[in-house]
């Protein structure tokens, strides 16, 4: 007899908007189970993230009791997996088991089974999983046969699960076979058919375990699926050839022996491992796999999920943020938190493939929220009214950054680049102001990143896709300093194709601290050097930054001509700030500035202030993406630029001041 396991994986991120919940809801999950309650003799499994559960339980509930009367009925098996969707191989032990155990729980609750299947976020596998899965319990898992394709087995042998282990710990895995993946539905449901009449005569189960959402959300095929009645055939179809074909749960395949012994690389999908290479290196791994025969293609392996860690530098402070907070609520020991630590462990904003990801202002802003609450719910460790101080290589390249925490905000400053300041917390809106995506080269700017998505559109929006690109050479903060060239003009900025005279904006400041009577105060400074006709001129730029408990912050700069000559210094320091949309900071150029309200309806919005008149500049930072129909505009948030131009004579210096206040 040939088994078809049949599994759908639903999720939303945490920090979606309720209406793309609500579309999901209407055009996949309900019709899907609309369908296969009309054909009685559909078996299959599926796995609800707990987003989903939460959000169901609160608009939906009727749903989940049609879910229910259905495993009662023995027609459906609900999996297990982390409850807020991490990725499970990048948590502290302790994390992974409150997440499933947390999933544990409600299955118990709402649907009265025990889950000994988990569903692996993203199918991101790491062999010591193996070890820590089975000691909570977990029996099996699901994971694509890329992966045993890399540990060298046959496709043909890929018919039922086999067993790995870690530690003389077991776990049983399922193979999910791709052709499935990709006939189901976008091939005509006798095609599916042929392909397991292929196995007729066998034992064999064959796996078919992907995206809920490919049955109705995505573009196209809700039409597809339900209008032109596409899952009701292949229902109608399965049941038909019901003398040869059984579609079974995984748990229904347990009783034949394990077909034995597989220890699988760490790796995911094949989208994934593309999607987490550099740019080039994307392309030239597509290329590949498009032009290799089909029997060499199980040799070609992509990247990993952290590389991911690599490739956004903004992810990487997202996942060491998420791990700072975690860090904090297990030494607390007291239980708080734990729940906002877990929905900031959702995977979505940490990684990006053709779309969304970390490109999602809405997303990242979620964790960094819920971060926030993990930590706001904790008992003060410090002395109120003052800021803890750390120094920690965040980012792994040898040079440690300074993290000052306080009651109402966090400030997070790099030294060793520029001193900039790429993370500011303010407390009571649960915001940080410098979440933001810089513009990265992406490996479909430069023609079609192959995948499964549907991609009508796509063609057509590369042309304006192209001719909005433009890729920061330096990564977006507040307090960069710039020396600009004569001729540089707002619109040359913006692109980040203008000519930088100073070495500033990279540059390493030393740093020095104290505490004062209205705050923290930060003296950064560095000496560096103008370059023009390939000549050094050297500056001193000191910025002493007085970070205050009430969230705000001052900075005072001086600029110092250090050396021989008269020269003329463009200068300006550079602001970056998460907004909620491009028009609470229109772009453009204002001179004598003094004071400006930048009001946020969402985020609340700042107020900066100088100490003198100084000219602004602005201008949006947008990302170009794609979404599942073709090229997407993403704005991240607003550049400005504070600038004067000064004389100075050998040994003089100008000053200002800069006042940044949340509203």
């Amino acid at each position: 007899m040939v088994k078809l396991i049949l599994a759908l994986h639903n999720h939303q991120p945490v920090g979606n908007f309720d209406s793309v919940l609500e579309e999901a809801y209407n055009l996949s999950y309900k019709p899907f189970f609309d369908v296969l309650e009309r054909h009685p003799g559909v078996n299959v499994s599926a796995h609800f993230s707990g987003i989903l559960y939460d959000w169901l339980e609160i608009n939906h509930p009727d749903y989940l009791y049609r879910l229910a009367a259905l495993v009662k009925s023995g027609r459906l098996e609900i999996l297990s997996g982390g409850y807020y969707e991490p990725i499970l191989a990048l948590l502290p032990e302790a994390d992974r088991r409150g997440q499933v155990n947390m999933m544990r729980d409600y299955v118990r609750r709402r649907f009265g089974t025990d889950p000994e299947g988990l569903w692996l976020a993203e199918r991101v596998w790491e062999p010591e999983l193996a070890g820590s899965l089975s000691a909570m319990g977990v029996g099996y898992t699901a994971l694509d046969d890329i992966h045993f394709f890399s540990a060298g087995f046959d496709e043909k042998n890929l018919t039922g699960r086999y067993t790995t282990e870690y530690g003389g710990r077991h776990l049983d895995v399922f193979p999910i076979n791709h052709r499935l993946r990709y006939l189901m539905p976008f091939a005509e449901p006798h095609k599916v058919i042929d392909y397991l009449r292929g196995f007729e005569g066998q034992d064999a189960a064959l796996v078919m375990a992907d995206d809920g959402e490919k049955f109705g959300l995505w573009p196209g095929t809700h039409e597809l699926v339900y209008k032109k009645g596409w899952l009701d055939y292949m229902f109608t179809l399965l049941e038909e050839n019901s003398s040869w074909l059984a579609t079974a749960r995984f748990s229904d395949c347990l009783d034949s022996p394990s077909k034995g012994l597989a220890y699988l690389p760490t790796t995911s999908y094949h989208e994934l491992s593309q999607w987490a290479l550099p740019p080039a290196k994307t392309r030239a791994l597509s290329g590949l796999w498009e032009d290799s025969p089909e029997d060499f293609r199980q040799f070609l392996r992509g990247g990993y999920f952290r590389n991911f860690f690599s490739k956004y530098p903004e992810a990487n402070r997202l996942y060491r943020r998420m791990l700072r907070a975690s860090a904090k609520v297990h030494a607390s020991g007291s239980g708080l938190g734990l729940t906002s630590l877990y929905k900031a462990q959702c995977n979505c904003g940490y990684w990006h493939g053709v779309f969304g990801g970390v490109y999602l202002p809405h997303i990242r802003m979620a964790v960094y929220k819920n971060i926030l609450e993990a930590e706001g719910a904790l008992p003060r460790s410090g002395k109120a009214g003052r800021f803890e101080l750390a120094r920690e290589d965040w980012d792994a390249d040898g040079r440690p950054e300074l993290l000052a925490e306080g009651d109402s905000a966090n400030f997070y400053f790099a030294p060793a680049k520029g001193g900039g300041m790429w993370e500011w917390d303010y407390k009571p809106r649960g915001v940080n102001f410098g979440s933001l995506v810089w513009r990265h080269p992406e490996a479909y700017h430069e023609g079609e990143a192959k995948s499964i998505v549907l991609s009508e559109k796509r063609r057509a929006a590369d042309e304006e896709l192209k001719k909005n690109l433009a890729y920061d050479w330096h990564p977006r903060m507040c307090l960069l300093d710039h020396f600009l060239h004569p001729d540089t003009t707002l619109e040359a900025f913006s692109k980040a194709s203008y000519g930088e005279q100073g070495d500033f904006v990279t540059g390493e400041y030393a740093v020095r601290h104290s505490e004062e009577e209205g705050g923290l105060m930060l003296r950064l400074s560095r000496d560096g050097a103008l370059w023009s006709g390939g000549a050094g001129h050297p500056a001193r730029v000191e910025k002493d930054v007085l970070l205050r408990h009430d969230g705000s912050w001052k900075v005072l700069y001086r600029v110092t001509n250090a050396g021989r000559e008269k020269a003329v210094f463009w200068f300006g320091t550079e602001l970056a700030l998460a907004f909620s949309g491009r028009g609470v900071c229109p772009a453009g150029e204002r001179n004598g500035e003094k004071k400006h309200i930048f009001r946020d309806p969402v985020y609340g919005g700042v107020e900066l202030e100088f100490s003198e008149p100084l000219d602004l500049w602005t201008f949006p930072l947008d990302t170009i993406s794609r979404s599942e129909e073709g090229a997407e505009k993403t704005f991240q948030g607003a550049v400005m630029l504070a600038h004067t131009r000064r004389e100075l004579r050998p040994g003089e210096a100008f000053s200002f001041t800069l006042e940044v206040r949340p509203l």
